[in-house]
């Protein structure tokens, strides 16, 4: 049996055609039409407008889109609405071209509208008919493109009392005869375009209704009347456009050479500009050096008399422009008429800015430079020139510069609002404007990014010293001698410090000399403590060094508050206080004041924080250190403003990452010398944190946040800007030491980092997948990152996932039966514990610990407890209990309380019970173990259930870890997103 012919479903096209509507006016539609199985287009479907060619599958491209738009324009109905003259009614585009002068309007407007259409047909190729209708095949309509434009020719023969005046159209080097065709002109303006015998093709320089005279006869006589107003009217326009020839006129021969014209031009498909050469004779006489003819006839008209003019191109004295030209760096392309700089370049003025460097020699050899034209602005092509110079101002850089511009002098800084917004046309005094080099807007933008407008000049903080490295301008004394002497550790520093703490101790004390501030960002267990301590110690020792010389630099008074000591040089001087305040988490507090103790006895130490602290600035001023906490710092910021610092430093500064937070606006109103701060992740989040330490240490380095935003973290968070990274290193590279542990510490015990992976229970199992399918089709489809009350319910939604991977009973009380992680993880536990190690236990959740707790209780194994509800008296105790008794093998401490700052080297294995979004966190935990002072090997198991958001969390770390990484060279993690919400509820 045969199968049945499947019938092969012929496939669509749209179809461009014009059609008469009134005498000598046509207009346009566009069809979907089919095509047969040959290919060939057969019938009308309907017509094609921007809504209907989707239901055929068909692209709305922007070419169609811009041909759809012009044939709505020139539909009768559209027209009759803009040409109806405010006639309360709108009359049939019939009615209205019987006003002659309304009929001219209108077929100016249809004829400039139809060459925009009939150009982008001809571009495209794109199918056009002639007068198709529906009952037809479409592919018997279609009209032919002509490869190039008809040249026109005209011949004038002047006798006694007329003129003959004849036109020839050449189709390249055949004659084209407009008798033997059926000819019609569509469009009469801007050019021509005619269509003859189903051929469309365009007229050089000529419009469509000049063959109008030529379709019945040969020639056309002007009465001498008529001659005069004809040839202006007519001929003028187009007569050195085209090949003229012409018998008794007078003929006035000027074939001198004048000049080879360079004018400089856009390319035609780019951006770049490109070098357009003429050879330039007297009156009209102008040739492209390319150009094939070697003769120009035109048309002087004076009173009654009509002149031509004939040009003759001189190819000797036009050869010896080209050999000058040719020796410059230009070049030709083929197929191109156009010189191109030799050397191809990103800058789209490169040429412009060549002109203007050569133009006086240029000039010298007989050229002549046509100002470009770019928009409305005339550009100048005077070459520039710059002097600059910079002078020290105490906490600031003063940039003072002239720039010269031909007869024009006038300061750098007035550029500066230029290059800032990419704007490189700076208006001149007579009119034409300065494009600013493309070299200058490079090198300066960051100078006029920073830089502050004070009167003729430009202002930076010393801070920003960086910006004037990449400058070709003298530098000034005080750049080249900030750094103070060697750094010789003090015998009053009761510790050996390791070679690359000694370099960070030097770094920290070239920063005190410079009064400059900076943030050490060292790998968590590489002695941030031990280095800050000998650098203040140092601090104290040259202050009372230069006060006993008589060369302390005097007071320095801000608010009203006086910085630094005045006190007479005496034989004491050591024994003035130093004033410095630590800043830090409650956590920290007993191990930074163990460590000076220990380290630097010498320097005494106050606590403030409790109910019992000092209210007294006086007594704060008697101390060398004063401790203090984020919380109690902010609630006693009046006070501290009051006592005239020579360091603030802040210890896991990444604290104050929330500049609108009430702890940044309290820090930053506090006053001192220098001011430092100390984190192993200045990149918590995003860059927005980073600028937040940044303005703490060395305020204004990095421009208001608003600038910082647009220049630097939506560039590098959002486009992934390398070159704004490099940048941005630069800027903050001079205050911001960081050294990993596999650079320095080479002689620490290996660290094993290992996941775990553990199961859900099957009941577990059940629990997590219902919330889990819940929480996705709410919050997907309601997602608004605007929201606050949103953004509380991810955070409440994920924790609770979390909590029931951890263990069900954390979210539901009843629940009675196990949990996959817990139990894994107290199996690991027991090993470690029967084989004599010690253990910290991390979890983000404390009733997650509290589980542990309990289990460790009913299996009489002593432990040490941290959360963040302990007081610092019971905070040194546990620690002291976990470090010194032998029988307490484990840790339970919340993440977030435990997991910077503490020495817990008694421990050789930790464990991440859970992980938390940022992987730093948890690299801050276990190097609470693996730090300066640890023998052992240490191994770090990090417990994942596999198929949760705890396994989407883990990968997530892996793809959002690169910024910080980018940047200062250490982890950190952005903020989620709907994609990142739509990964983890996957």
């Amino acid at each position: 049996m045969l199968k049945p012919s499947v019938r092969q479903e012929n496939t669509v096209d749209v179809v461009y055609n014009l059609s008469a509507f009134a005498h000598e006016l046509y207009l346009p539609d566009a069809y979907i039409v089919t095509r047969d199985q040959g290919g060939q287009l057969a019938h009308i479907k309907q017509k094609a407008t921007a809504a209907t060619i989707g239901a055929f599958q068909l692209e709305l491209n922007p070419v169609r889109q811009q041909l759809f738009q012009i044939i709505e324009e020139l539909q009768p109905e559209r027209l009759a609405q803009k040409f109806h003259q405010g006639k309360r009614k709108v009359l049939p585009l019939e009615t209205l071209m019987e006003d002659r002068e309304v009929l001219r309007a209108i077929q100016l407007y249809v004829h400039k509208r139809l060459d925009v259409l009939l150009r982008l047909v001809v571009k495209h190729r794109l199918p056009l008919s002639w007068a198709v209708d529906r009952r037809v095949l479409v592919k018997d309509f279609v009209v032919r493109i002509a490869e190039q434009p008809l040249e026109p020719q005209l011949f004038f023969k002047k006798t006694d009392d007329a003129v003959e005046y004849r036109l020839r159209l050449m189709d390249g080097d055949r004659e084209f005869s407009l008798r033997d065709k059926d000819v019609v002109a569509v469009t009469n303006l801007p050019t021509g375009w005619i269509c003859a015998d189903y051929t469309l093709y365009q007229l050089r320089h000529i419009n469509g209704y000049l063959v109008k005279p030529f379709r019945q006869r040969d020639e056309v006589n002007i009465p001498a009347a008529s001659v005069i107003t004809y040839f202006k009217s007519f001929i003028l326009k187009i007569v050195n456009k085209v090949e003229v020839e012409a018998e008794g006129f007078e003929v006035v021969q000027n074939d001198a050479l004048q000049h080879a014209l360079l004018q400089p031009i856009q390319h035609l498909f780019g951006d770049q500009w490109v070098l357009s050469v003429s050879m330039v004779y007297p009156g009209d006489g102008r040739f492209g050096w390319q150009e094939a003819r070697t003769q120009r006839t035109s048309m002087e008209i004076n009173g009654a008399d009509v002149r031509i003019i004939q040009v003759k191109r001189d190819s000797e004295r036009e050869a010896a422009y080209m050999a000058q030209l040719l020796t410059l760096p230009l070049v030709q392309p083929d197929g191109e008429s156009y010189f191109h700089l030799d050397q191809p370049s990103d800058n789209p003025y490169a040429l412009l800015e060549w002109l203007a460097q050569e133009r006086a020699q240029l000039e010298a050899q007989g050229f002549v430079v046509e100002l470009p034209q770019v928009g409305d602005k005339q550009l100048s092509l005077e070459a520039p020139s710059l002097n600059m110079e910079v002078s020290n101002e105490s906490d600031w850089f003063d940039l003072k510069g002239s720039i010269t511009v031909g007869a024009f002098t006038f300061p750098f800084v007035a550029l500066a609002k230029y290059i800032r917004d990419n704007n490189r046309f700076y208006p001149l005094p007579d009119g034409t404007h300065f494009l600013i080099p493309d070299e200058w807007m490079a090198r300066y933008k960051q100078l006029a990014d920073f830089g502050k407008k004070e009167g003729d000049h430009l202002r930076i903080t010393k801070s920003q010293y960086t910006l004037l490295t990449a400058l070709d301008i003298p530098q000034p004394v005080e750049m080249e001698t900030t750094e103070g002497p060697e750094y010789v550790p003090s015998p009053l520093l009761k510790a050996q410090l390791r070679p690359y703490q000694l370099e960070g101790v030097r770094w920290l004390a070239n920063l005190y000399h410079q009064e400059l501030g900076g943030c050490l960002a060292d790998d968590m267990g590489l002695g941030k403590t031990l280095q800050t301590i000998a650098a203040l110690l140092y601090a104290k020792e040259k202050r009372a060094q230069l006060r006993a010389e008589g060369k302390h630099q005097g007071p320095v008074v801000t608010n009203g508050i006086q910085l630094g000591l005045f006190a007479p040089a005496d034989d004491e001087d050591f024994l003035q206080p130093l004033n410095a305040l630590i800043v830090l988490p409650a956590s920290l507090a007993f191990n930074w004041e163990s460590e000076i103790k220990k380290f630097v006895p010498s320097l005494s130490v106050y606590q403030h924080f409790g109910n019992k602290r000092h209210q007294d600035p006086r007594l704060l001023r008697r101390f060398d250190v004063i401790i203090t906490t984020y919380q109690t710092a902010q609630r006693d910021v009046k006070l501290l403003e009051q006592v005239p610092f020579e360091y603030i430093i802040l210890d896991e500064s990444q604290q104050i990452k929330n500049r609108e937070s009430k702890v940044f606006k309290a820090l930053n109103s506090l006053h001192a010398n220098h001011k430092l701060s100390l984190s192993g992740t200045p990149i918590e989040n995003s860059l927005s944190d980073l600028w937040s330490q940044m303005q703490f240490i060395n305020a204004g380095l990095l421009g208001s946040f608003n600038f910082f935003k647009k220049e630097f973290i939506l560039p590098i968070e959002k486009a992934k800007d390398e070159d704004k990274k490099t940048e941005l290193r630069n800027l903050v590279g001079p205050y911001l030491l960081r050294r990993t542990k596999e650079e320095v510490a080479k002689d620490l015990p290996p660290l094993t980092t290992q996941v775990v992976y553990t199961e859900m229970t099957a009941e577990q199992r059940k629990l997590y997948e219902r919330e889990k399918s819940a929480a996705r089709n709410y919050l997907l489809d309601n997602f608004d990152a605007s929201s606050a009350n949103y953004r509380m319910l991810v955070v409440q939604t994920l924790t609770k996932l979390r909590q029931l991977v951890n263990h069900p009973v954390l979210v539901e009380p009843d629940y009675d039966k196990g949990s996959g992680k817990f139990h894994d993880i107290l199996e690991q536990w027991e090993t470690v514990q029967r084989s004599g190690h010690k253990v910290l236990l991390f979890s983000s959740f404390v009733k997650h610990l509290e589980l542990f707790r309990q289990a460790l209780e009913e299996r009489q194994s002593p432990y040490a407890w941290l959360t963040g509800d302990l007081t610092q008296v019971q905070r040194k105790a546990a620690i002291s209990r976990f470090q010194d008794d032998p029988s307490v093998q484990s840790f339970l401490i919340s993440i977030k309380t435990g997991g910077t700052g503490l020495n817990l080297t008694a421990a050789d294995y930790v464990f991440i019970l859970d992980p938390w979004w940022n992987p730093t966190t948890e690299q801050q935990a276990i190097a609470r173990a693996h730090r300066i002072g640890q023998k052992r090997n240490v191994f770090a198991l990090k417990f994942i259930t596999r198929d949760s958001i705890e396994e989407k969390i883990l990968r997530l770390q892996d793809r959002k870890s690169q910024l910080a990484e980018d940047i200062l060279g250490t982890g950190g993690q952005l903020t989620l997103d709907k994609g990142d919400l739509d990964f983890l509820l996957g």
